[in-house]
């Protein structure tokens, strides 16, 4: 045995002499997504089905824009009840958005909302994926002329949900792949009348900003 492990294992007994430990690796705490959308002509809760079959249609009306976020409650875990299983790597953000739409209607939007973002899902090949759900509030500029009908006027307030997947590879850290769904609603008459809101899909590119 070498002299230096010799007192090692003398001084501190065998932990003493076990390789350092690697930290973990850092969480980030921002990011920023640019990303483009597409109007769809479906209510939020047929965009599942519609997808599927084919049956979804769209208008000419499209949303460019860049939203910036802030991890305000880092990694907390969900026990399932009853179980020693938990549902690890939740954590809650704070978005806010600044984005442009043209085409059928051309105004300004701004969001703002509280993301509730799960935990890393492994899939394949290095692959990972995790799921989020916002729920805040949508100021547009004007009046936004393809929310409106015969018998309902458009609202520039109205609530705003977001749902989306974040997918990322580990050839690429901080870099992740975003498919969004950008929903506006009037909450069965809280914000405006029922019928008033749109749907949005599309998706963006993110990076860490750490």
């Amino acid at each position: 045995m070498r002299s230096g492990s010799l007192v090692l294992a003398l001084l501190g007994g065998p932990a003493a002499a076990q390789a350092p430990v690697t930290p973990p690796p850092e969480e980030r705490a921002w990011h920023l997504t640019v990303y483009g959308s597409r109007w769809v002509n479906a209510d939020l809760l047929e965009i599942p089905e519609q997808t599927l079959t084919g049956e979804l249609t769209g208008e000419d009306a499209y949303i460019v824009g860049a939203g910036l976020s802030r991890v305000i409650v880092p990694s907390f875990a969900i026990p399932l009840l009853g179980t020693d299983f938990a549902f690890r790597g939740n954590r809650i953000e704070l978005e806010g958005q600044v984005l442009r739409h043209f085409g059928d209607q051309t105004h300004w939007e701004g969001t703002v909302a509280l993301m509730f973002r799960t935990g890393q899902i492994p899939l394949f090949g290095g692959l990972s994926v995790n799921l989020a759900f916002g729920e805040g509030l949508s100021y547009a500029s004007e009046r936004p002329r393809l929310e409106g009908s015969g018998s309902v006027e458009p609202t520039q307030l109205l609530n705003y949900l977001a749902f989306e997947a974040e997918f990322s590879h580990s050839s690429l850290p901080g870099v992740y792949f975003v498919p969004r769904i950008h929903h506006r609603s009037g909450v069965f008459g809280l914000f405006a009348d029922k019928g008033s809101g749109s749907n949005f899909i599309g998706a963006g590119i993110r990076v860490d900003l750490r």
